[in-house]
């Protein structure tokens, strides 16, 4: 007489074909993931910062000594945003000497870009409001951050024989 109760045969055994089965189902999704992820990674960053990185790289010394030269004028700026609800955002830049004199007379001209999307760079032209104080409205097609470069010439600028460059990140909420 046989002591089964007959479970054995209604349990299922794991076979060679389930484990197969089973491991190339799990290598399948990690695989899957990954190129969704590699596509993604590569549609949506071009990887390219510069389109001039070799004449930038032969101009460094004379990139140093514009930036020593800008030092040397003392010059310091104040960026604000100020929202306007539907008409867009007001950016004010607000330029001051080392003895914290408004710095007057100068054609400041910039550009706002996306650091994460390409197709939104906006160019700004800021218009003297009041002295040392440049103002520009700009419409922005997306909240969060946003990156300035600002140039200012003419002026002081002009006759000290630099320009002042400035860069900085916003966040708009």
């Amino acid at each position: 007489m046989s002591n089964t109760t007959g479970m054995e045969s209604a349990a299922m055994k794991i076979r060679g074909k389930h484990v197969l089965a089973a491991m190339l189902g799990f290598f399948g999704v990690i695989i899957a993931v990954n190129s969704v992820f590699v596509y993604l990674a590569l549609d949506t960053f071009t990887g390219v910062t510069t389109d001039s990185a070799y004449q930038d790289g032969l101009n460094y010394n004379e990139t140093l000594a514009d930036r020593d030269a800008q030092r040397s004028l003392g010059w310091q700026a104040a960026v604000a945003m100020t929202d306007l609800g539907v008409d867009g955002e007001e950016l004010t830049v607000t330029l001051r000497d080392r003895d914290g004199a408004a710095v007057t007379g100068l054609t400041v001209t910039g550009v706002l870009k996306r650091p994460t999307h390409d197709g939104h760079d906006q160019p700004v032209t800021l218009t003297e409001a009041a002295p040392g104080e440049y103002v520009a409205d700009v419409t922005l097609p997306l909240r969060g951050n946003w990156d300035l470069t600002l140039l200012a010439e003419g002026g002081r600028a002009t006759v000290q024989g630099t320009a002042f460059e400035m860069k900085t990140r916003l966040w708009l909420k």
